[in-house]
């Protein structure tokens, strides 16, 4: 398999993709599933490693529209902060294990910093197992890979906002940051 081919099947995906939103209407248990489903098989790809690198090389993801879809290849090497994403998504875990949570929010998010999460998913994804998301503010997540890390290929329906909510479970508060500041706790 070429780069060239691996670069032809994420095209096909996301033509899929696009297909299968545009039938079912709207964004849903439904569709995201159906998406899961269709990135499956990019998933069991062994070269998408390799078209990564590529894209990481030039500062861009796997496939990326200006204000649409956004394909990546996310690395987990340790477990992630409670966060939002600002978009919604499916993921398909590609190399390694880990845990993925998820909550919902049980505050109106009418008092700033101030946020109530409950528990609606908490489970085991290895390669090949999907999982979504929705939009905010449903978008509330976590990544706990196993020792070594994980890997997940990651569709979001677009650009992930560039700050985003961390959540602190003990205190029920938030905080705005970059990736950069808050994706990992122990840095």
């Amino acid at each position: 398999m070429t780069m060239e081919d691996a670069n032809a099947a994420i095209k096909d995906t996301i033509h899929d993709v696009h297909v299968i939103l545009e039938r079912h209407g709207s964004v849903s248990d439904a569709s995201l599933a159906a998406v899961g489903e269709r990135m499956k098989e990019l998933a069991q790809r062994d070269d998408l490693e390799e078209v990564y690198q590529a894209a990481a090389a030039r500062g861009e993801r796997l496939f990326s529209e200006p204000e649409g879809l956004q394909l990546m290849l996310s690395h987990f090497p340790e477990t992630t902060a409670v966060h939002t994403h600002g978009a919604w998504g499916v993921m398909v875990g590609y190399r390694g294990n880990e845990r993925y949570r998820q909550w919902v929010r049980e505050d109106d998010g009418s008092e700033p910093g101030h946020a109530k999460l409950h528990l609606v998913r908490d489970v085991e994804v290895k390669p090949g197992d999907v999982g979504w998301w929705f939009a905010p503010p449903n978008d509330i997540h976590q990544q706990l890979p196993e020792e070594g890390g994980s890997v997940e290929l990651i569709l979001m329906g677009n650009p992930p906002s560039p700050t985003r909510l961390y959540f602190d479970l003990d205190a029920d508060t938030y905080t705005e940051a970059t990736p950069a500041e808050r994706h990992y706790p122990g840095r």
